[in-house]
Order: structure tokens, then sequence, then C-alpha cells
């Protein structure tokens, strides 16, 4: 499926509409319930099921990530099990064609989103006002909601593959790319101009601006009598949030700016971050799905706690805290998830983290893809809790060593279990974001504003461990000079949620960073301290998807491809192909894949 690929989606039927019989069959995937594409809102439920078939397009794509650039990445390693096409992937093989690097799932959410706001508009100019006041309000929120999954996709393209092309028209009918009045060929750089545009602006449809910062409340909806979070709340994560994907894009966006360009985007985004996160910390912002009071026990903290959510904090006990981020199928959002794509084995919905990194998965051969490498092991110091010492990411099962992190988790006996006694019914949370990503982009943009300390402390201990003794300014709520003022929610005592820091909370080693005095250049500290980060991201986001990408992103702020193969080449040192992997990566470090054959 080379030509055209769009071609092929268009035919697909992209109205994903879905009929169901109650709220917990809202996930089913059956092909046989596709709404025709003519008339799939025709009441005001429908918008709502439709809205849903869009995400069984996120879930198709869920897994596509983690295979193409943590296969590549400096951690995994292909086993003898591994398919030829993965193999390839791992060996730096040409990615066109290649089934693993196929962009369509992507471009496949675009189409549905595309499709769903046409639909919407068709629909509201039919019933105009005899929608009801609860369709009317959640009429907008569904929409600012496709917004930000559309801009998702369209990172998602950009991050792998540097490029992709823009559109947005629905494709009900066979286009060509060539046709420029329809497709925008977009690089980077221009990609996220268009998302950010995206974001900031919002789009009209029909006679309403539709923003794309407004969040559907699906338990009112689901539940509008008991509105019961405990019951419902997971569905809040369905969306990634605005806040996190404004940040990344302008993160990447900072790239391709000036310097005084680039300082204005980074303050935002540090604004953006921190006032946000101060939110909730003081609970004006609600964490959906969490209690609203907070747990004022000293000891282990209450997993209904919001200030929890979103905090990387001190803990009696870290490591049963950390794994279990990923020890949920559906609700892990009580352990720092802030979006996900979910799956449900009885409704046939499926993704294969369980069957590639699972030893013991049933059927011998047919399993076990992926594995920790040499190299890869070797970059944890051994107390960290993510290393193999430590088991909290990958352990040895069946005699195998594994990344464990979906499927295997440390309980509240304190003893390894698997999420279900059979394995493949597993069917992990892939996480599209997480509060982890709150620190890493906070310790960025603190990094590129010039503020060493506070960049410094997030990535290494914290600032529980920066002030040590807790300091007379905050009774008096105020903070040294250069420190914004929302960080005073971040100390470890009353008031406060106890951040550790991003090596910290995983008890990593601490990145050995001077102070600006100890480099030649304010340019040299800043690039310096970039690289830290990119190396504690490495270790942090095994088999999700992300690592990769972060060191593209470093490759481009820099113009220097060495950036990712000094970090990446020396994994295949032992098979002598790191020679090789260098100057793959030297050549075009983004995945190749062309639309246009």
């Amino acid at each position: 499926m080379k030509r055209n690929s769009i071609y092929f989606l268009a035919m697909l039927g992209v109205g994903t509409a879905l009929t169901m019989q109650s709220c917990d069959d809202f996930f089913e995937t059956d092909p046989n319930n596709i709404i025709n594409t003519d008339d799939y809102i025709a009441k005001d439920d429908e918008m709502y099921k439709g809205f849903l078939g869009i995400y069984t397009r996120m879930q198709e794509a869920g897994d596509h990530s983690i295979f193409l650039t943590d296969t590549r990445c400096s951690v995994l390693e292909t086993t003898g099990n591994a398919p030829v096409a993965l193999q390839n992937i791992y060996n730096y093989e040409e990615t066109d064609g290649n089934e693993y690097a196929d962009p369509t799932c992507y471009y496949s959410v675009v189409i549905a989103c595309n499709d769903y706001i046409k639909k919407m508009d068709e629909y509201r100019q039919r019933v105009g006002e005899s929608m009801s006041e609860k369709s009317d309000s959640n009429y907008v929120a569904l929409l600012s909601s496709t917004i930000r999954i559309k801009v998702w996709a369209y990172y998602m393209l950009g991050r792998i593959y540097g490029e992709a092309y823009w559109f947005d028209d629905a494709l009900t009918e066979l286009t060509d790319l060539n046709n420029t009045e329809v497709f925008t060929k977009c690089n980077m750089q221009q990609l996220t101009e268009k998302c950010i545009s995206l974001l900031d602006n919002g789009i009209m449809v029909g006679n309403d601006l539709i923003a794309s910062n407004i969040k559907m409340d699906w338990v009112k909806w689901l539940d509008e009598e008991f509105q019961d979070e405990n019951l419902y709340g997971y569905w809040q994560y369905l969306t990634p949030p605005y806040e996190l994907l404004r940040a990344e894009l302008g993160s990447w966006r900072c790239s391709y700016l000036d310097d005084e360009a680039a300082k204005s985007e980074w303050l935002y985004i540090r604004d953006l971050l921190l006032n946000y996160m101060y939110g909730i910390h003081t609970g004006t912002i609600k964490v959906p799905g969490i209690d609203d009071s907070p747990n004022t026990d000293a000891g282990e903290p209450d997993e209904r706690d919001g200030v929890y959510q979103i905090g990387i904090q001190l803990q009696s006990d870290m490591s049963r805290v950390y794994s279990k981020i990923f020890a949920s199928e559906q609700v892990g959002q009580k352990f720092q998830l802030v979006s996900g794509i979910m799956y449900d084995y009885d409704n046939h919905q499926r993704n294969r983290l369980v069957q590639y990194f699972c030893p013991t998965w049933p059927a011998a051969g047919e399993g076990y893809f992926l594995k920790p490498s040499e190299y890869g092991k070797s970059c944890y110091a051994e107390g960290d809790i993510r290393g193999l010492t430590q088991k909290m990411v990958m352990n040895t099962l069946g005699g195998e060593e594994c990344i464990t992190k979906y499927y295997y988790f440390y309980d509240e006996s304190r003893t390894f279990r698997y999420l279900k006694t059979n394995i493949f019914e597993i069917q992990p949370t892939i996480v599209t974001f997480r509060g982890h990503d709150f620190h890493y982009l906070l310790a960025e943009a603190e990094n590129h504003l010039g503020n060493w300390q506070q960049a410094r402390a997030l990535l290494n201990g914290g600032l529980t461990n920066e002030f040590v003794e807790r300091p007379s300014f905050i009774e008096g709520d105020t903070l040294p000079t250069g420190w914004a003022p929302q960080y005073i929610t971040w100390f470890g005592e009353a008031g406060g949620y106890g951040n550790n820091g991003l090596a910290g909370s995983a008890r990593g080693n601490y990145h050995d960073l001077g102070t600006p005095e100890e480099y030649a250049s304010e340019a040299e500290r800043i690039k310096a301290y970039d690289l830290a980060i990119a190396d504690e991201h490495l270790l942090e986001y095994v088999a999700e998807g992300k690592s990769y990408s972060y060191l593209c992103k470093m490759a481009e702020r820099y113009n220097d491809a060495d950036i990712i193969a000094d970090r990446i080449a020396p994994k295949y040192e032992p098979i002598g192909k790191a020679g090789k992997v260098r100057a793959a990566l030297q050549n075009n470090y983004f995945i190749h894949w062309n639309l246009e054959k």
C-alpha cells in the first residue's frame, strides 16, 4: 500500500461513528457497526459516537511509534524472534516500504477528524436551535477535542518523519497528492507553525469559532444524575491536553527562531506549564477522576490526591509508586497519566505491546521481539529503579531479560505480578502524555531562559533537595529572585507536593552540570544542559515512542546529527554496525517514507 496512501484512506469510509447499546460498549470497534459516511450524524446522540470513531483510529495508531522509533533508539534491540521487517528497522535498513514505517495510521486519524468536523457542521446547520442546551455545549467541546487530536496526529507525523502533507478536506473522493489546493507538503518547521496556529486560533465551523482548549466533560454526559468520576473518570483522559501539545510544539518551534523570538516562546511555555501545575496543586484546576480532598497523611500518598497526579514527588517508597504509572489497563491516570489511548480486550481492541515485550507470551516464537540492549542496560545506575537491577521497567522473566513496564508490576503486597492471569488478555494503556512531560519541558524552558539553577534542580534532585532546609522565604510565600512565584507549591511540607526531580524520582545518577562561570559562553552552557536533559529523557521514556524524536529535536536545534549518533551508535558496536548507523543518521535522522510514489 504505497502509491498515494491517502487515496486508500479516502476509500475506507472515514465516518466511523459507532452504533452502541450502552456506555460500556463505546469502545466497540466491530467494522459492522460503522455508519454510512453520508449521514452518520443524524441526531444529538451520534455526535458522541462519531467522536469515538476518531478514537478508534487513534487506537490503531497507538503502538506505531514505539516499534518504529524505540527499536532504532538506545535501549532496545531485536530478539531472534523478531520479524524481518522489524529487524530491518533495528539495523537501519531503508524504511520506505517497510510495514513498520508506514504513516497511514496517522493520516487516518487526520481524515477522521476532518470528516467529523464537516459532518458536525452539516448537522448543526440542519438542526439549528433545536439542539438541546447540553448538546449545544458539548458540540463545542467535542470539536475542540477533535482539533487537539488532529494536532496530535500531525505532531506524531512531524516528530517521526520530519514532514507531512497538511490538509483540511474530508477527502470523500479520490484526490491526488499533487493537488496543491488540497494538500500542502510541510517540513517540520512549517508543520510546527501550522499546528501552533490551529491550537492558538482554533477554527471556524459554520458560524462558531471553536477554540482548541475546551474540555469535554464526559462524566457529566455519561452519568448526568450521579456524575460518578470513580466509574467514568478515565473517559476524561481520551484527548491530549492543550497545555502539553502547545508546549511540545513550541519547544520544536524554538529550534527555528532567532534568539529574541525563541526567548519569548520559551517564556510562554514556562508560564503555560507552571500556571497549569499551580492550578492542579492548589485545587483551582480540577483533575478529572481524582477526589477533591487531598490526603494529608505524612505516609504513602492517597492515590486519589489531585496534587499527586502532576507531581514527581519525594516518597517513602518511590519504587512502588513509580511502577504503577503503567500498572492499569484502564485507569492508570491515578498514577501520572495525563492522556492515553486505552484498549479493551473484551471488545476486540488490541495493541501489540505485551506480545512484543513479554518472553512468556503464550506461543513460543510468536512474541518477545524486543528486549533491553547491553548498551541500554549499562546506561542506568545500579540504584536506578528503571534499570534491570531494580526491575521497575525491565526484569528477567522465563530466563530472558525484557521490558516489563506495561504488564508486570510491583503491587501493594510488595511482590511482582502480571496485570492478568492470561497474559494475552493484557491490553495496556498507551500513554500520550504523563506528569513527567511537564517537568522535562519546564527544565528545557528554564534552561533557555537562563535560569540554570531551576533547570538543574528540575533535572536532578528537585526543589525539595535544592532547598534542603525549609527556608524562611516559604513561610512568607516568597521565593528567591529569579524563581517564578508558582513554584511556591513545589516544596515538601504543608502546602507543597515534595518535588524530587527527574533523576531523583527514579533514584538515578545526578547530571554533573556546572554554573555559568564554568562555560566559555551562555550558549555552550545551554547546549550542555539541553543534552543532559536529553540523556535523562532516553532513560525515562523507554518503549513509549518519544525518546528518539527528542533526539531529533536536539539535532534540529543544533544542526548536529552527531547528537543522535553519539547516543545510539554505541549500541551497535558489538555487532560491528556502529559506523553504518552513524552514517545513516548523518544522512537523514527522520524516518523516510515516500507517499508520492
